[in-house]
């Protein structure tokens, strides 16, 4: 997806006034999380709504509060500078209850910035559970439109006053191919909304030191070398034994992280460089490796561990040494703080995207897998000796090869880890998941001789 200096329709409100039932309407998604409990959202969700062929860009933003605290008062510094760059303000305010006082200060704060605002009384399902629009009347918005975000009851009316208000501007193309979606993951508190900020050189998620801050997945895009490259921050990640039932915002965080892997290229696996490789670390490491992505650990925080000579050695060798099993995934130690390293990490993002793509020609291939026989042909299993007959390659983005065997049956693993790191030697391939498969050279159903039998 590329978009570009789209209108910008911020929704505001009060907690619970429907904002991010209206953003997921409004963007045909479930990107915002849905919750009955205050101050679910905290980071801005951003999205595009395409209404009769135009783009505008949805900024869905925390319930304004006047709450003291980290987190709330940087959710109120991010509103703020939504509304100070919003074209078009979406009040969204619950049209079941009388407007409140905090309603009137909020009011007051959007009338100062003198922009095109939109007063929708949500939660209007029908025509006695709203109250009359006489009661929101003193807010002073001369814009008012009755709507059911839930049941979708008035958003043709929303979108025909977003129409008309909104400037006509900027370009949007929904199909990218050359666009690599990276997700960064990691634990609570490792840094991922720091790098992210980082990256964008602006706050686009809440930072603070409590875990769990970030609910919602954030996106942003960025320009490295003609490529566009967009990142999700996503929730950190508790074991699962730790998330109840009655956490439901969390379980809905955790859901969402799985979504944004499965739509990522390449994920970055954050791991704290003063408390490197836990177990949930490698829980994570496991998830991707499943999901056959792009891999990428990054050590965060570097610019707060204590170094010798000695330091990054002993901490890669101790990282390496816990994830084993995804061996093939290179390592690069960042700093949000100083930046430290995340050019680097920008360009091996667009290195290992390139990898994914990986093709060989068949007769190559088989030349590789000659002189790898060569160097260590399969083991006999007790009376059966597996034989390789030849390889093609059978997938792309990752690269996936089929081998045709006599015996495949009696393959060790062993076998099959060293063509993988013969491959990986011979052809640059860190960073990339890579699948090897056996198939009989027999056809399923063909009827063996009985010099077939001897092989």
């Amino acid at each position: 997806m590329k978009a570009k200096n789209l209108p910008i329709i911020a929704l505001v409100g009060l907690p619970n006034s429907g904002k991010s039932t209206l953003f997921n309407r409004l963007t045909h998604s479930s990107h915002a999380i849905i919750s009955e409990i205050p101050h679910t959202t905290r980071d801005t969700n951003r999205g595009v709504a395409k209404i009769d062929g135009r783009a505008f860009e949805i900024v869905d933003t925390a319930g304004y509060t006047n709450q003291k605290g980290q987190i709330y008062q940087s959710a109120m510094s991010q509103l703020s500078d939504t509304l100070s760059k919003a074209e078009v303000i979406v009040y969204v305010i619950d049209g079941t209850v009388d407007a409140s006082a905090g309603d009137d200060t909020l009011a007051k704060m959007i009338h100062l910035l003198k922009k095109s605002v939109v007063l929708a009384i949500n939660k209007a399902d029908n025509s006695f559970s709203a109250l009359p629009a006489e009661k929101f009347r003193r807010l002073g918005f001369e814009a008012i439109v009755f709507i059911s975000a839930i049941h979708s009851i008035g958003i043709n009316d929303l979108n025909e006053i977003l129409l008309k208000n909104a400037p006509k501007k900027g370009t949007y193309t929904s199909v990218d191919n050359d666009e690599i979606m990276v997700a960064i993951l990691g634990r609570p508190n490792v840094g991922k909304s720091s790098l992210l900020n980082a990256l964008a050189g602006e706050t686009l998620a809440i930072e603070a030191d409590e875990a769990g801050t970030t609910r919602d997945t954030n996106e942003f895009s960025l320009q490295f070398h003609g490529t566009q490259i967009t990142f999700i921050d996503t929730a950190g990640l508790r074991k699962p034994g730790k998330i109840s039932k009655a956490e439901n915002i969390e379980f809905y965080s955790k859901v969402r992280t799985k979504r944004a892997i499965e739509r990522a290229d390449i994920c970055l696996m954050l791991i704290d460089a003063n408390e490197p490789a836990t177990a949930q670390d490698l829980h994570m490491a496991g998830m991707v490796k499943d999901a056959r992505c792009g891999l990428i650990v990054v050590g965060t925080k570097w610019d707060t561990v204590e170094k010798d000579t000695h330091t990054m050695a002993s901490i890669t060798e101790f990282i390496r040494s816990k994830l084993q099993f995804v061996w093939w995934a290179p390592l690069v130690f960042t700093s949000a703080k100083t930046r430290q390293n995340l050019d680097d990490l920008l360009a091996l993002i667009k290195d290992v995207n390139s990898r994914l793509d990986f093709s060989l020609s068949t007769p190559k291939l088989n030349r590789f897998l000659e002189d790898a026989n060569a160097k260590n042909p399969p083991a006999a299993v007790k009376t059966k000796k597996p034989k390789v007959n030849y390889i093609t390659q059978t997938g792309q983005h990752p690269p996936k090869f089929t081998i045709f065997a006599t015996h495949p049956e009696y393959m060790h693993w062993s076998y099959t880890r060293f063509l993988e790191n013969q491959l990986r030697d011979q052809f640059d391939l860190n960073g990339v998941p890579i699948t090897i498969e056996y198939q009989s050279k027999y056809k399923e159903g063909k009827r063996r001789t009985k010099e077939d039998w001897k092989k």
